[in-house]
């Protein structure tokens, strides 16, 4: 019975006008299909995702969704660029650079809207503030996108690589050199890399933001053409996913793990540690520049913020605008 309810709960929480994109009236026409491709393989940010399948509530809006795993950002952003896929769930930041590298792409959601890039370290350690990090050992990848912010945070805060014995890894071997005793922290995204290490060596973090740098999270992206072309499915798409984080962060974030479970069930997956990331990221979504800001909707100002890194770190050039990389028109507002 209890499940009966919130499945009803949802179901009518989608279904609320808010999903009313402002133009004409809905026309009755087939079944849209999209393709959405993931970041990465199975955690917690893709909670709202996999929800909106078990509970059919794109299906409900005339959808027809299928959601493939991913094997990073950047290989994400390039099978949108070419349309293999036609909307992804990717590190908004990291779309920026792509577009600075001859990507055609757009974000049309903001999620995690703080930049969640820190450094992790062993809790144990007492580690306060960066320039606690001095002869520590530190390990990261090659393609994170912390790599280009690794001098400018250091510098930030008074120091310089040699501060620090920075060792390169493959991506799938970094926790597990964190976990193992074999480095003192590691470079990751706070919300996913915390509940990863907390039941074998808790970490505490110490936030890029906190050092002036901005980088944006989770969102989601498309090619403008896949936009135009598909503006009335994708619109649908976007505001079940508004929805289904709305319905998550008001007390159903074991629906949301139970959903991630249920739709990859041969991952081998930790619930403890998707619950754990999806309450760490409730508040990345907070906007920098606005809190209690809707979910999704993305501000020039967070934008500008974002901008100014980059081109700082020579990641884009500079003369870029805000709204060259956002637009909330699929957005309530």
């Amino acid at each position: 019975m209890k499940r009966r309810t919130l499945s009803t709960g949802l179901a009518a929480m989608i279904a609320l006008p808010a999903l009313s994109l402002g133009s004409a009236p809905a026309r009755a026409q087939g079944v849209a299909k999209l393709r959405v491709k993931l970041d990465f393989s199975p955690w917690g940010m893709h909670g709202a995702m996999h929800l909106a399948l078990q509970k059919g509530l794109f299906k409900a809006q005339g959808l027809d969704v299928e959601v493939q795993d991913g094997t990073g950002t950047i290989s994400t952003l390039q099978l949108l660029s070419a349309g293999q896929a036609d909307i992804g769930q990717v590190a908004l930041g990291t779309m920026a650079v792509a577009k600075e590298n001859g990507l055609d792409l757009i974000s049309v959601a903001g999620f995690a809207r703080t930049g969640d890039l820190a450094v992790l370290m062993d809790q144990s350690q007492g580690i306060q503030k960066p320039k606690d990090l001095a002869g520590k050992k530190i390990v990261c990848f090659t393609t994170s996108p912390w790599a280009p912010f690794i001098e400018p945070f250091l510098k930030a805060n008074g120091m310089t690589k040699s501060s620090i014995e920075l060792v390169m890894v493959a991506p799938s071997a970094m926790i597990s050199t964190y976990a193992s005793g074999n480095s003192d922290g590691f470079m990751s995204q706070a919300p996913f890399g915390q509940p990863m290490v907390l039941k074998t060596r808790k970490a505490s973090a110490l936030l890029l933001g906190d050092s002036g740098i901005s980088f944006p999270s989770y969102g989601l992206a498309l090619t403008p053409k896949t936009l135009e072309s598909k503006r009335e499915a994708i619109g649908k798409f976007v505001q079940v996913q508004v929805k289904a984080w709305q319905y998550i962060y008001d007390g159903h974030v074991d629906e949301a793990v139970a959903a991630i479970v249920a739709q990859r069930p041969n991952a081998k997956l930790d619930p403890d540690v998707l619950k754990g990331q999806i309450v760490a990221y409730r508040a990345f979504f907070e906007s920098p520049s606005s809190k209690n800001l809707a979910f999704g909707l993305q501000t020039d100002a967070d934008w500008a913020a974002a901008i100014k890194s980059m081109e700082q770190t020579s990641q884009i050039k500079p003369g870029h605008k805000p709204s060259d990389y956002y637009t909330n028109a699929l957005l309530s507002v």
